[in-house]
């Protein structure tokens, strides 16, 4: 005997690795997609497995999944991403825990980054341990806009295999994603009055990238490695500066 488990994506435009996530999850009992408004071949990729699909207009991904959740049926409930891929290993890992009498609230799995196709061997970005799976009667979302969270009661453990993380389909497709994300950051920021230097920008983004490359040892992950480490220091630098444009704004707002 084994718990029932329900699996739960959100979609938007998923169509590049959409088919590949979904085909993974033919054992799963039930499958949630919720989709946003999908241009691409998206819902047609949905179509042709066994899911459950649903619409709701974008607010931001954790009250997006939230929504998802709250749609899946069974108790043991699967956060999946639509750029994810489950390997063999972690589904059998998986199908071996959910047992009734478990005294566990969630699992952690860990997820490996990849980036341009290339898989990083380096790095805690294919280190990463997160909340994905887990009883849905002790665990729901914290309702951030991006970054979301699941706040867990009870105990948790990790499961040892990992899935694969497919980040992006293109560097224009990436920078777009970054830009999107320091928007919402900034937007957050700025409510609590931080306005950042010019000297604390240029050092921050130094320091990001040093961290990044050297430290983190992407540089072992060859010229992949190099340009997810640039974009993560161009990352926190937009973040600073998109936060100080909201923060002139608003000020110039007041003013009148």
């Amino acid at each position: 005997m084994k718990e029932k488990l329900s699996v739960f994506i959100i979609t938007y435009n998923e169509e590049r690795i959409l088919d590949k996530c979904l085909n993974k999850l033919s054992w799963a009992d039930e499958i949630i997609v919720v989709d946003s408004g999908s241009t691409d071949a998206t819902l047609e990729i949905c179509k042709k497995y066994h899911v459950k699909l649903f619409h709701k207009d974008f607010e931001g991904f954790g009250t997006q999944k939230q929504f998802a959740l709250e749609k899946t049926t069974n108790n043991w409930v699967l956060s999946l991403d639509a750029d994810e891929i489950l390997s063999e290993e972690l589904i059998t890992e998986i199908q071996e825990n959910l047992k009734p009498e478990m005294n566990i609230s969630g699992f952690y799995l860990k997820r490996k980054h990849v980036f341009l196709g290339k898989v990083f061997d380096y790095g805690p970005d294919s280190k990463e341990y997160i909340l994905r799976l887990f009883n849905k009667n002790m665990g729901k979302f914290d309702g951030k806009k991006v970054h979301e969270n699941i706040i867990l009661e009870g105990e948790s453990a990790k499961l040892k295999n990992n899935f694969l993380h497919f980040t992006t389909r293109s560097l224009d497709n990436y920078i777009v994603k970054l830009s999107n994300y320091a928007t919402i950051y900034a937007e957050g920021k700025y409510l609590k009055n931080k306005n950042y230097s010019i000297a604390t920008i240029f050092i921050r983004v130094k320091l990001e990238f040093f961290k990044k490359y050297f430290v983190e040892l992407n540089f072992l992950n060859g010229k992949e490695g190099f340009y997810w480490s640039y974009l993560a220091a161009y990352y926190m630098g937009l973040k600073y500066m998109k936060t100080n444009e909201q923060y002139k704004q608003v000020k110039k707002q007041l003013m009148f």
